[in-house]
């Protein structure tokens, strides 16, 4: 029984050994597009969930969306669009803009006013620009 019990765990680990993890070629990597509009209301009410309507432009038809980057400083947020770029060699450029919309969504938790900072490129000197919106919170 013992020498049963031994060979059954060498067969074991040789086959949990032997599994073979191929690499199917495709490759993601990450990239920060720039925001082309937003639809921004003019006003919270305080603790209310808002979805807020986010443009921006697909470089390639292989970009799917990846979600948004948010930092918050008090009551001051900058956002990002994060693409996700699926290379799989087959990628279409074109001469078709890809305009892409994504829902942000936003609970106003705290009293006074939020602005909204949407990363919108680069400028003339490669400084960040963006789009930028104070939304006041009502009671």
């Amino acid at each position: 029984m013992k020498y049963f019990f031994i060979i059954i765990t060498i067969l074991s680990l040789l086959t949990l050994s032997s599994c073979e993890i191929s690499d199917d070629g495709l490759k993601v990597s990450y990239s920060v597009v720039a925001v082309d509009s937003v639809q921004m209301p003019s006003t919270f009410d305080f603790g209310e969930t808002y979805y807020i309507p986010v443009f921006y432009t697909k470089p390639t038809d292989c970009h799917v969306f990846d979600g948004f980057s948010v930092t918050a400083d008090l009551n001051v947020r900058n956002i990002s669009t994060v693409l996700a770029q699926l290379d799989s060699g087959n990628c279409t450029t074109g001469d078709s803009v890809i305009v892409e919309e994504q829902t942000l969504r936003f609970t106003a938790a705290s009293n006074g006013s939020y602005v909204f900072r949407f990363f919108n490129g680069l400028g003339p000197n490669n400084e960040e620009t963006y789009l930028e919106y104070t939304v006041f919170v009502l009671e």
